[in-house]
C-alpha cells in the first residue's frame, strides 16, 4: 500500500488538469470575426437585403413582389406576381444570394401577359 501512495496526488492533479481543458472549451469566444456574422441579422435586415437584390432586377422591381423574412429560422417567403417562370425562379435565386443558407418559400404566382 505504501508503494501507491504516491497514486492518489497524481491521479488528482490530472483530474484538475483535465477539468480545467474541459472548461476552456466552454469559455465564450474572444475571437474577433472579419466579416460580420450572418447569424446575428434580424428580420428587418434579412428583407433590406432581400429586397435590395430584387430591386437590381428591373423585371422583378416592376411584379412589386412581397418579401417577408424569419431570420430565426433562416427563412425567406416570396409572394406576388410576375409575368414569366424565369422571373419566378430568378427571384429564387436573388433570394438565396442575399443571405447563404437562406431557405426561400416561393409563394409567386405566373400570370403571362395577355
Amino acid at each position: 500500500m505504501k508503494a501507491f501512495r504516491w497514486l492518489i496526488p497524481v491521479l488528482f492533479c490530472l483530474n484538475v488538469v483535465f477539468a480545467g481543458c474541459d472548461e476552456r472549451g466552454r469559455q465564450p469566444s474572444t475571437r474577433t470575426s472579419t466579416s460580420p456574422s450572418a447569424s446575428k441579422i434580424n428580420d428587418y435586415d434579412l428583407e433590406k437585403a432581400v429586397r435590395a437584390k430584387l430591386e437590381e432586377d428591373t423585371q422583378l422591381k416592376e411584379a412589386n413582389l412581397s418579401v417577408n423574412a424569419d431570420a430565426e429560422r433562416n427563412e425567406i417567403t416570396l409572394s406576388g406576381t410576375v409575368r414569366s417562370h424565369a422571373a419566378r425562379e430568378k427571384a429564387t435565386e436573388l433570394a438565396k444570394s442575399a443571405k447563404p443558407g437562406v431557405l426561400v418559400n416561393n409563394k409567386i404566382d405566373v400570370k403571362p401577359a395577355a
